[in-house]
């Protein structure tokens, strides 16, 4: 089973209890806006997040959109062991979901098709118009 949260400190008690007070006036969504805000804040803070989660450019655009939910012990533990099988994050699976369920591929095979699509369509410039390469790489194959 997970983890048991540790006990807070007295001094974690006391920022978590100013916390608390300085969001009693924000209704239950801005709260948790404001959460979600000073998390993300602390994440770049720390370096928490994968390489890829850093705001890249996905094959339908920019990543930048969290999603965060909750679930039970159970599906959690048997969620990390299909990740470890995997030999991938947690981030990179939930991300697969999403995209399988939402357009019927996984972002990973989304990413694999525009790869194939610029790189056909590099070949296809190639062969239309010639060779990209300056002359220093002419150069390089005549003396090299």
């Amino acid at each position: 089973m997970a983890d048991q949260p540790q006990p807070l400190t007295a001094s974690e008690a006391r920022a978590a209890a100013e916390v608390l007070e300085a969001l009693r006036p924000l209704s239950a969504e801005q709260a948790e806006r404001v959460l979600a805000h000073v998390q993300d804040q602390l994440d770049a803070q720390l370096d928490a997040r994968p390489m890829f989660a850093r705001g890249i450019a996905g094959p339908l655009g920019k990543l930048i959109c969290a999603v965060k939910t909750k679930v039970d012990e159970v599906t959690y533990e048997l969620f990390l062991q299909l990740c470890a099988a995997r030999r991938m994050d947690v981030a990179s699976v939930l991300r697969d979901c999403i995209y399988a369920l939402v357009h019927g591929k996984t972002y990973q095979q989304m990413v694999v098709e525009r790869i194939n699509h610029d790189a056909k369509r590099s070949e296809a410039l190639v062969k239309l118009i010639g060779s990209f390469e300056g002359p220093e790489f002419e150069r390089e194959s005549r003396h090299g």
